[in-house]
């Protein structure tokens, strides 16, 4: 087990900015040096830490750091191969989601990891948060008996980011790597990560006229689709920057003018269901609801994340946010564009 882990970080995207501050403060962990282009965005995320070496190329980093591990949050169209370079330099990575473009590109990533001994670890904060740590929980220890359908949503009545390469469907962009990443994959760790075997959905692009005229906007703003996976169980997802739509929970009257955000997610098994936090008991009458009350957590899922990152590393084990779930889920993903492409189901086949 090493005493500290030098930990460097590619770019302050997403939670990696958070995880940078973290790991400065965790005992098992030395941070070595940050490399960005942005100066601004470099003072922003270190503030008062001092010690840490900056650079403008994460090559330039590499070069002159002995590191052990690195975070990776740059856009999407990078990940995979910032992610190879740093491995076969025999470096962890802990990168930022999607982790890949599609699971192609990830696979080569995943491979050479394990066979190096090495932990890749891809972003999905959202699993160690107390709500789908204890859904987990209560489907390990058979609380929903055989889990056989999902739903998952995350819906947005308006929404077109700043950052434009979301919207880009060159560059990773779209929501279906943004949001549905998210939606499907909170179900799916909670069923145990069963492998994915078919999946249906299509993908629109129906708001681009609502983007400033400037912007690339060729990503698809809406995805719903069916996953069946090897246990039988059926997930439904939807998900959409924008739609037409109160998001059913919203109060509107006539003429008001809405604007809204909404995620759920619910499991149904064969002895109970699992609902915006309420545990669902069968009876032959109907179903008896009880309030879950998840376990306190020590820190927060960003924290939790960070630290699982570094245990992994350290105990030389799998991390929870493992390599072989990260191309699972790009599968998914991969099957739900090219479902909609060719307008049938896509079979999954088992990573070979």
């Amino acid at each position: 087990m090493k005493d500290k882990v030098k930990v460097g970080i590619i770019g302050v995207g997403g939670t990696i900015s958070s995880t940078t501050v973290i790991l400065n403060g965790e005992p098992n962990v030395d941070l070595v040096a940050l490399a960005d282009l942005d100066p601004d965005r470099r003072q922003r995320v270190l503030g008062d830490i001092k010690g840490v070496r900056v650079f403008d190329d994460y090559r330039k980093m590499f070069d002159a750091c002995d590191l052990d591990a690195v975070c990776i949050g740059l856009p999407t169209w990078m990940h995979a191969p910032v992610s190879l370079e740093a491995v076969e330099r025999g470096m962890h990575v802990l990168c930022e989601k999607p982790p890949s473009n599609d699971a192609a590109e990830l696979i080569p990533v995943t491979k050479l990891a394990a066979s190096k001994g090495l932990t890749y670890m891809f972003v999905r904060q959202s699993r160690f948060t107390s709500r789908l740590m204890e859904g987990r929980r209560l489907v390990q220890a058979g609380e929903l008996g055989e889990v056989y359908y999902a739903e998952t949503r995350w819906i947005r009545t308006r929404w077109c980011s700043a950052r434009g390469w979301r919207h880009d469907k060159a560059k990773g962009g779209g929501v279906l790597l943004d949001l549905g990443i998210h939606a499907i994959d909170n179900v799916w760790f909670m069923m145990g990560c069963p492998r994915p075997t078919e999946v249906m959905a299509g993908l629109y692009c129906t708001f681009s006229h609502l983007a400033p005229p400037e912007q690339t906007y060729t990503a698809d703003d809406a995805a719903c689709g069916f996953v069946r996976f090897e246990n039988g169980c059926t997930l439904h997802f939807a998900v959409a920057f924008s739609l037409n739509t109160t998001n059913r929970h919203t109060p509107a009257a006539d003429s008001d003018l809405v604007k809204s955000e909404i995620q759920e997610f619910h499991l149904y098994g064969t002895k109970a269901g699992l609902e915006n936090g309420k545990l669902l008991v069968g009876t032959p009458d109907g179903v008896k609801v009880k309030p879950i009350k998840p376990s306190p957590q020590k820190a927060d899922d960003i924290t939790l994340q960070a630290q699982e990152f570094i245990r992994a590393i350290r105990e030389e084990d799998e991390p929870l946010n493992s390599g072989s779930q990260a191309v699972m889920l790009m599968q998914m993903l991969d099957g739900a564009m090219k479902s909609s492409e060719i307008g049938s189901a896509v079979t999954i086949q088992p990573i070979a």
